[in-house]
């Protein structure tokens, strides 16, 4: 509710009020959500990873997460195999132009990996690993069409 003071027309406190809702709508961050909408692309990804972590599993390694953010990057799946922690990429192309899934894990995207899993690395240790830090691997999926290729430590 406005109160009017002295010597003050509506048309002057409608003024101010309109002034007061742009200069606070500057101010603060906007309470919309963020859109949830996935691009077909996106969808792709997913089902890549989810299929990535299948045959991990199959292979007798325990998925620890997926799809873990930091202001670093992304990490796409996370995972234990015995005493080993296993940081994998899962990377998908459809078509086999500029070398295709496996040579797109650039030195750029290596290194952002690294910082990510070394600023995650002691959460992790004690988590999963009662404190002690583990021996730590870069594993790469490569989905060439619909064939799945493992590398293991494919990069340090």
């Amino acid at each position: 509710m406005l109160l009017m003071k002295k010597n003050q027309s509506p048309e002057m406190l409608a003024l101010e009020a309109q002034r007061r809702r742009l200069t606070r709508s500057k101010r603060r961050p906007s309470k919309r959500a963020p859109s949830t909408r996935v691009s077909p692309s996106q969808q792709q990804g997913y089902a890549k990873e989810n299929q990535a972590a299948v045959f991990l599993q199959q292979q007798g390694l325990e998925i620890l997460e997926k799809n873990v953010h930091n202001v670093f990057g992304e990490i796409d799946i996370v995972a234990r195999s015995a005493n080993t922690l296993v940081f994998i990429e899962v990377r998908a192309r459809s078509n086999p132009h500029y070398g295709g899934a496996r040579s797109s894990v650039s030195l750029a995207k290596q290194q952002r990996l690294k910082r990510t899993a070394l600023h995650l690395l002691s959460g992790w240790s004690t988590r999963y690993f009662e404190g002690i830090t583990p021996c730590c691997r870069f594993d790469v999926i490569a989905f060439e069409g619909e064939s799945l290729i493992w590398i293991q430590d494919a990069f340090r």
